[in-house]
């Protein structure tokens, strides 16, 4: 057990490498909002949450006042176990999830520390060795060459981000990428909600005959009546991602055969903990399960999901993250990834990252 002396803040941008092209945004930086916990023996936690208002409604600054909000009701406060984590945080405020993620993460990590444990092993222990890691294939101008890269690289898992254009040209970008990939990796679409229902449905009838695997959200989270009809036409499953914030939301997407599995993020469901719970949920379902972190998190965030990533009961639909993207990282070694596969950082407990204070300095934006 400790106690929580303190919880600072601030917002780092670090440019991507390429640009990062999805439905309604075109990232060219991370935005993230990184927690900073000690406690009273000098121990530090660290977590972060990225910029995602169209998947929770929250912005970096808008994080950075819930947090402010928050900590009044969490400095001090003795925490005694895991569970303890999720129910003083949820109780500090309504919904923002992703500040509220960022706070656990930071609290874990520093948990982590004090036990001396990774923070896999604090989540049950390792399911699997490693885990295929997914390469977007994201609107940029060498899209298609980097995809070939990565395959000479031992990637086996890629992910086209349709929903920018219409359903027959992003069919068409998704058959080059079979093409260019081969038949050996797992290649999916993810509209990340950007079709209206016709352009969803003429997407999801035809995703089978151009090689794909599975396709995510093809419509508004909200939009059930759509994804039901989606999923009656794909010759492929249909997964959820911005329609899943709570195990609610899992339960309903099953019962109505909206989805045939879903992505989960830490963001959206607040803490490490409920992840888990979700994905617990998903595998007795008999979902197919993809992790992901929002793009693009630094390795902080990245580290977190490596590890829930060997923790998490099942994981069909591989992981992604997003820190690779990035031209610079503010941890001395960042999370890696070799013959297409993540690397847990398991050198250290908690998240097993060391944070680089000049990095952080020098892409400090507040």
């Amino acid at each position: 057990m400790f106690r929580i002396k303190t919880i600072d803040t601030l917002i780092v941008n670090v440019p991507l490498k390429n640009p990062i092209k999805m439905a309604g945004v075109e990232l060219e930086y991370c935005d993230n909002t990184v927690v900073r916990i000690s406690d009273y023996n000098g121990n530090i936690g660290w977590g972060e949450a990225p910029f995602a208002p169209l998947f929770n409604g929250e912005t970096s600054i808008g994080m950075v006042a819930a947090i402010d909000f928050m900590k009044h009701k969490l400095l001090d406060q003795e925490i005694l176990n895991m569970k303890d984590i999720e129910q003083k945080i949820e109780s500090t405020i309504y919904g923002n999830h992703g500040a509220k993620s960022a706070i656990d993460m930071a609290i874990m990590d520093l948990m982590g520390k004090i036990e001396d444990k990774p923070l896999y092993e604090m989540l049950g222990g390792r399911k699997r060795d490693n885990v295929p890691m997914i390469w977007l294939i994201a609107g940029s101008s060498n899209e298609m060459e980097l995809a070939h890269e990565r395959v000479e690289d031992g990637f086996v898992a890629f992910k086209v981000k349709v929903g920018t254009n219409k359903a027959d040209i992003d069919l068409r970008r998704s058959e080059t990428a079979r093409n260019i990939i081969g038949n050996g990796p797992k290649v999916s679409a993810d509209a990340n909600q950007g079709y209206a229902p016709d352009q969803a449905i003429e997407f999801a009838r035809e995703a089978g005959n151009v090689g794909l695997d599975f396709f995510e959200q093809p419509v508004n989270g909200f939009d059930l009546v759509s994804m039901v009809e989606c999923n009656n036409v794909s010759s492929i499953p249909i997964g959820a991602d911005e329609g899943l914030h709570s195990l609610s939301d899992i339960q309903k997407h099953h019962d109505l055969g909206a989805a045939q599995g879903g992505s989960l993020k830490l963001i959206k469901f607040g803490g490490t903990n409920q992840l888990m719970a979700a994905g617990n949920l998903m595998y007795s379902l008999g979902m197919n399960i993809n992790l992901a972190g929002k793009a693009a998190n630094t390795s902080i965030g990245s580290a977190a999901t490596a590890h829930l990533s060997i923790a998490l009961p099942s994981l069909q639909w591989d992981v992604s993250i997003s820190s690779q993207y990035l031209s610079d990282d503010i941890v001395r070694s960042p999370v890696e990834v070799t013959n297409g596969h993540i690397i847990t950082p398991n050198d250290g407990p908690g998240l097993g990252v060391v944070i680089d204070e000049e990095k952080i300095a020098k892409y400090k934006k507040i």
